[in-house]
């Protein structure tokens, strides 16, 4: 059996402090050596692996059977795993230690997270499918459109009239969406250098009313704004806020049923001035509230596609209030509308 290696005295110091857990086996696959990641991966007190079968301190059984076979065959191994433990991945990289003679007499295996790596690499999957679907319904449409008026549609005023309006709406939906992944883009990569000066909330959003007062009229909404006197100036990019509250109202105004009311309140909490938005449209349900500033998810998606939206604009709105920052909820109820928020810090 070999012998104990205590932790304070015999481990160097260069091993307790890497962030890669580390496990060092004998030829029976006793741990004789395992650092602070290691035990913290294995979840076990410090000092406990040490001279313990790898059976008893892991029910894992990949690495289990991946140090087995580094110990009988002496084949160095490259492996990535899923710990049930923690639910994280971890490439593992395990060789045999071998005597002068080419006796084994243990092995090593580093474990790496590569977590964050998976799931980075999930997430742009999924984005680079869904902007592929998000393109191919307009396209497909404006294809199909421009090859029935090719076909002989064109002698037809009214229906060529008709196909062209349909062609510009697709268009404009494409545009809006490459707009919107380039201000994602640009917010995401940091290419958009935020310069914070003092923003008077009050100023930005009265602004943004009277830009969105077309939709607004056309729908017959009460839009209320109520803040507070004296109300304090936020540091932030003019501009990007603006953003910010075009895309929450113009969410409310799509969600809002004609005659509607949309409550626009600032006010001081703290070091924060805090915006709230409250609409009286379908409201959220409680399941997709976690989900609704994800790129690209939509509650109703067919109802989202047919009032023009990209499924960007609170992911946008999330990057932004959080480049300054700041802070971004939502709270609804089915049937009594939804209330989305942003904070921002005074000056």
């Amino acid at each position: 059996m070999a012998s104990m290696v205590r932790w304070d005295n015999n481990i160097p110091g260069i091993l307790n402090s890497m962030i890669d857990g580390v496990i060092v086996c004998d030829k029976e696959a006793r741990i004789t050596m395992a650092n602070k990641a290691a035990e913290n991966l294995f979840l076990a007190r410090e000092g406990s692996l040490l001279n313990i079968p790898l059976h008893q301190a892991s029910n894992e059984r990949a690495i289990n059977n991946m140090i087995d076979g580094v110990l009988s065959t002496g084949k160095e191994v490259f492996a990535e795993t899923r710990f049930d433990s923690n639910n994280r991945f971890y490439r593992v990289h395990a060789v045999a230690l071998t005597d002068v003679g080419g006796g084994i007499f243990g092995a090593v295996a580093v474990f790496h997270d590569v977590t964050e790596a998976r799931n980075f690499d999930q997430m742009r999957s999924e984005f680079v499918g869904n902007v592929s679907h998000e393109l191919r319904t307009p396209l497909t449409s404006i294809k199909g459109f421009v090859e029935t008026l090719l076909d002989g549609a064109l002698a037809n005023t009214d229906t060529c009239r008709r196909f062209l309006s349909i062609i510009d709406t697709e268009t404009e939906r494409l545009n809006r969406l490459i707009e919107d992944l380039l201000t994602l883009s640009s917010i995401e990569s940091k290419e958009r250098i935020v310069k914070p000066v003092p923003v008077s909330l009050v100023r930005v959003l009265r602004n943004v009313t009277n830009i969105m007062s077309p939709q607004i009229s056309e729908k017959r909404l009460h839009v209320e704004f109520i803040y507070t006197d004296g109300l304090e100036p936020v540091m932030g990019d003019e501009d990007l806020i603006g953003q910010v509250f075009i895309n929450l109202l113009d969410n409310a105004i799509k969600y809002s049923p004609r005659g509607g009311k949309i409550i626009i309140r600032s006010r001081r909490r703290e070091h924060r001035v805090v915006t709230t938005i409250n609409d009286t449209g379908m409201g959220i349900p409680r399941e997709s509230i976690s989900r609704i500033f994800e790129r690209f998810y939509r509650v109703d998606k067919a109802r989202s596609r047919r009032q023009g939206g990209t499924g960007l604009g609170l992911a946008i709105v999330k990057h932004i209030v959080e480049s300054h920052g700041g802070e971004v909820f939502v709270d609804s109820e089915i049937g009594k509308g939804a209330t989305f928020g942003v904070s921002f810090l005074v000056v």
